[in-house]
């Protein structure tokens, strides 16, 4: 089985998923959710690899183009193969990121209508 292939099809949202707070990175296309932080520190083990020392550069860049807590958000689209860069719609507009920028974006899961029981 290709692994790419397997990586890009994305589960259900379970029930116990939904609220949870996870990574923008983490999500796949169709995803709805709500920003609950912008945070360089946010999912990473390590250091980030992006931005100044202290990975404001790219928290900044984030926050200033709309990216800030309470914002709904929807991935919207994954490149194939390989899934980088995700277009992401916040608020009227759509941006590319690459996942390694999105794992900043912390955001709460929210049911989509299309993965609501008919």
């Amino acid at each position: 089985m290709d692994s790419c292939r397997a990586w890009h099809e994305a589960a259900p949202i379970s029930e116990r998923e939904l609220g949870a707070v996870m990574s923008l990175s983490q999500l796949h296309k169709g995803a709805c959710g709500v920003v609950s932080a912008v945070d360089a520190a946010a999912e990473s083990a390590g250091p980030l690899a992006i931005g100044d020392v202290a990975g404001s550069t790219i928290v900044r860049r984030l926050m200033e183009l709309g990216f800030i807590p309470g914002e709904r958000i929807e991935v919207v689209a994954e490149l194939q193969p390989g899934g980088d860069p995700i277009a992401v719609r916040i608020g009227c507009s759509v941006f590319a990121l690459r996942r390694r920028e999105a794992q900043t974006v912390m955001v709460r899961l929210e049911q989509t209508s299309d993965a609501q029981p008919r």
